[in-house]
Order: structure tokens, then C-alpha cells, then sequence
């Protein structure tokens, strides 16, 4: 079987998006080593293809950027004549596609959810009418959770239900790296994703940085991910923190290291409040890390029972958790358990089986979608 995948989330660094559409890819062609992936792009790509998929640059075959996906995809298809091109990066599905069979990866719809995310109703028109455009074009259609299918039927009109594959874990322990300076007692917390008001990490700092500096709690608060800070206000929270010794930065880092700080830290804290997974937790729990969240959105079916549930609005109660997970060894014996079991449901090898049995059903013609 041969599969086009647009490889526009590829051409920039690594994000949870890219990771486990790798890992997706990487699963079926375990499972099936035939299979002849080939990206497409127009830009180098930041990652390191894994053996088995092919680079296919477009722009560099007379196709110049700016006429993009509109033309070049189409052109591409329709010599190449794949069993299916592979939208992974939320649709961008172009016109002219013909017979070629379209898959496309709605990971959520959150913009929907977050309050104030549009400037006005136009823009969530715009948005509405974007978004119904690719799934009209499209023949199976994929997200990330029995969350994100409920949330994209309630709000778009489908030939066909939503095909949930569950991502598995993508970061694995790199051999000959050592646990982090310290982390053999646990001596920090984690936060790991980018900076936006729906994350909830503005809150977080508040409560840390006083339980800290009321002498509730030891150990630093460890930040990786995106600097974007979203507010003069906060950017000075984190540099007020930071000059403290309460706070460090690492921004973005590679696998191999987030795999040793989380493996490391006392808890991974992940406040969000509207998420369409949450990969974070699933690769803190595969690691032994346990989970502070919240009941927002897909958070609860990632994490089962394994998580300590807090209310992000709730400093009261967010104190508590971070106050119970360091002082309580028992209840982080615990969370790391059950976290291990929980992770174990989610495998790439089901999430492939369950990929290439709705494929093969796409390309014999038995419909849209299961």
C-alpha cells in the first residue's frame, strides 16, 4: 500500500502533532513493512525519517511555495496515484485530489471550546467554514480521543463517525543517559508544554512560588516547552520566579532529556484545562512519572484513575495536591503504579492495527469510514 503524507507539521521543530503521527507510521510499518510511506514538503524537514519512508520534496520539481498544496499536492496525486494522502496536521485538504482517497487528522476542536479564542463571529465562521470544507473532502477521518469525536459530531456534518486512535507513548528512556542532578530524591516538579492562557501554567507559578516562599514545599519548578510568553504580566512572573531560584527554564529539549527530567521529577503538573489528548501525562505515566491535572476535557480518559485531579481555579486545592505528592511517599508509590498500568493501554501496535484495518477497508471500496 503506498500513502502520501503532507509533511508540513515535519518542516518545523518536532511538536506532539509530528511525534505521533511518527509514531503512528512507525507502528504500521512494523506491522506491515511493505508499506511505502512518502512525504511530501516543500521545506527541508526537521526531523530524521525513520527507514521505510520516503522524502518527496514537490517545490524542488518546478512547483515554487507559493502556489502550494492548491497546486503541487493535486499534481502529485494524480501522477503518483497513491491508495491514500494523509492530512495529519488538522485538514488544509486542497481541491483537484480526484479519486485519490483523502485521510485527514482532526486532533480537536478546541477553538471552539476556549473562551475568547476568536476576535469575532466572523472569524469563527471563517473557521466553521474551513474546517466543514476539508471533512466534506474527506474520506476517513481520524482524531485522538472519544472526547475530540463527540466535540467535532456535535459541531460538523459527517458522512461518517470519526475513526478515535488512541497515540501511544513516544518518548523512550535514551540509552547511556543518566538520571537529571538530584532527581534520585525527586526534587522537583515538571511542567512540560507551551506557554498560552489555556494551560493553566499562570496559575501554577502562582501557587508553587507561594508554597515555596511560605516554606511549604522545597525543590524548583522545572519549565520546558515554548518561551512565548502571552502577557507582559506573566513574562515577569516567570522572571521574578527565575531570579528567585524557585523557578528554571529550559525551553524547548530533546527527547532523550525530557524522558530523564520526567523520569526524574517528584510530579509532572499539567493545569490545562482544554486539551484534545494530552500527550504529556500518557509519556509522564510510561516513565513512572506521577500526574497532577485537571478534569478538562480529554485529560480524565488519558489518565484513568492514575492522576491527582485538581481544581485549576481552585488555588486551595491545586496547594494541596503539590503539597501531597511531596511529602507523601506512599501516595507517589501509588500514582506511579497505577500511571504504569494506565499507559499500558495505550499502544501504537493497537492504534496501527485498528489504522491499517480502516485503510484496507478504504481502499476495497466498503466505506468511508468504520
Amino acid at each position: 500500500m503506498k500513502i502520501a503524507l503532507d509533511a508540513s507539521v515535519f518542516q518545523i521543530p518536532p511538536t506532539g502533532i509530528a511525534k505521533v503521527t511518527l509514531g503512528l507510521y512507525e507502528a504500521c510499518r512494523k506491522r506491515d513493512p511493505s508499506l511505502d510511506i512518502q512525504m511530501l514538503h516543500h521545506q527541508p524537514l526537521q526531523v530524521r525519517l525513520p527507514a521505510g519512508f520516503r522524502s518527496v520534496p514537490w517545490a524542488t520539481r518546478g512547483f515554487p511555495a507559493r502556489f502550494g498544496r492548491q497546486w503541487a499536492l493535486p499534481l502529485y496525486a494524480a501522477r503518483a496515484r497513491p491508495d491514500a494522502i494523509h492530512f495529519p496536521w488538522n485538514g488544509g485538504v486542497p481541491r483537484g485530489l480526484g479519486r485519490i482517497r483523502v485521510v485527514v487528522t482532526l486532533h480537536d476542536v478546541l477553538p471552539l471550546e476556549i473562551p475568547g479564542y476568536f476576535q469575532g463571529e466572523g472569524e469563527e465562521r471563517a473557521y466553521r467554514r474551513q474546517k466543514q470544507r476539508d471533512l466534506d473532502r474527506t474520506d476517513l477521518l481520524i482524531t485522538d480521543s472519544e472526547y475530540s469525536k463527540k466535540r467535532i459530531l456535535q459541531n460538523f456534518s459527517l458522512a461518517a463517525e470519526p475513526l478515535v486512535v488512541h497515540p501511544g507513548p513516544t518518548l523512550q528512556m535514551a540509552q547511556g543517559v543518566g538520571p537529571e542532578a538530584g532527581a534520585s530524591d525527586h526534587s522537583y516538579f515538571l511542567y512540560v508544554g507551551g506557554y498560552h492562557p489555556r494551560k493553566g501554567v499562570d496559575r501554577l507559578l502562582d501557587v508553587f512560588t507561594g508554597l515555596r516562599r511560605a516554606g511549604k514545599l522545597s525543590g524548583r519548578l522545572v519549565l520546558t516547552g515554548s518561551r512565548e510568553y502571552f502577557s507582559a504580566a506573566f513574562r515577569k512572573q516567570v522572571e521574578e520566579a527565575v531570579a528567585e531560584g524557585l523557578v528554571e527554564e529550559r525551553g524547548y529539549v530533546s527527547d532523550e532529556m525530557l524522558a530523564t527530567l520526567l523520569a526524574g521529577a517528584r510530579a509532572l503538573v499539567y493545569p490545562s484545562k482544554f486539551e484534545g489528548f494530552g500527550l504529556p501525562p500518557l509519556e509522564a505515566m510510561a516513565l513512572g512519572c506521577p500526574v497532577i491535572t485537571t478534569r478538562g476535557t480529554s485529560l480524565p480518559e488519558v489518565c484513568g484513575d492514575a492522576a491527582v485531579y485538581v481544581d485549576p481555579d481552585d488555588s486551595g486545592d491545586f496547594a494541596r495536591a503539590l503539597v501531597a505528592l511531596e511529602q507523601d511517599d506512599g501516595l507517589r508509590r501509588d500514582r506511579k503504579e497505577r500511571g504504569l498500568r494506565q499507559a499500558a493501554r495505550f499502544q501504537w501496535d493497537k492504534a496501527a492495527e485498528t489504522y491499517l484495518e480502516a485503510l484496507e477497508r478504504l481502499r476495497e471500496g466498503t466505506g468511508r469510514s468504520p
